[in-house]
């Protein structure tokens, strides 16, 4: 299992790695996930830091994260698929190509979290939901930047780990 259905933890076993929001930074860096996996950060200015990761194996996908974190806690978490034919330049990208990006999100999500969408939606942008007490896992298909991503959206009632 990758995302606990049940309150939104991400679990990464091979790395023996534990992700939910309100961690904090220190403590994602004591992670093997941080050790073998860090690739670079982006400080947003705002208070707000992104984390990106190199692609690790899930379920036969290759699948690579960047964690929001503000300050110093977690907050949010975006991911990718990603498959040797994606786009690597504008020159090979397609609106075409990014939709089969879209809906093999779409059937990760399902495949993961074992049920299928509680919503779909194709406006304003091409998008699928699935909600849960804590919050919402979801993928969207972008065009103001031209990508898919997925995602988890927490609830702002959930108390952050202290």
């Amino acid at each position: 299992m990758l995302i606990n259905t049940e309150n939104g933890t991400v679990e990464l076993a091979a790395f023996n790695t534990f992700l939910q929001r309100g961690m904090l930074l220190a403590h994602l860096q004591q992670t093997d996930f941080y050790k073998s996996r860090y690739h670079n950060m982006w400080d947003v200015k705002t208070g707000y830091f992104w984390y990106y990761f190199n692609a690790i194996s899930v379920e036969g996908s290759q699948l690579s994260f960047q964690l929001c974190f503000l300050e110093d806690r977690l907050e949010s978490i975006h991911m990718n698929t990603r498959e040797e034919k994606d786009a690597k330049t504008w020159d090979d990208w397609t609106e075409e190509k990014e939709m089969q990006v879209f809906y093999r999100n779409n059937k990760f999500l399902s495949k993961i979290l074992e049920i299928p969408p509680t919503r779909k939606s194709k406006t304003p942008y091409p998008q699928c939901t699935f909600h849960f007490s804590w919050g919402n896992v979801w993928s969207v298909y972008d065009p103001r930047s031209a990508s898919s991503i997925m995602g988890i959206s927490y609830n702002e009632e959930v108390t952050p780990i202290k």
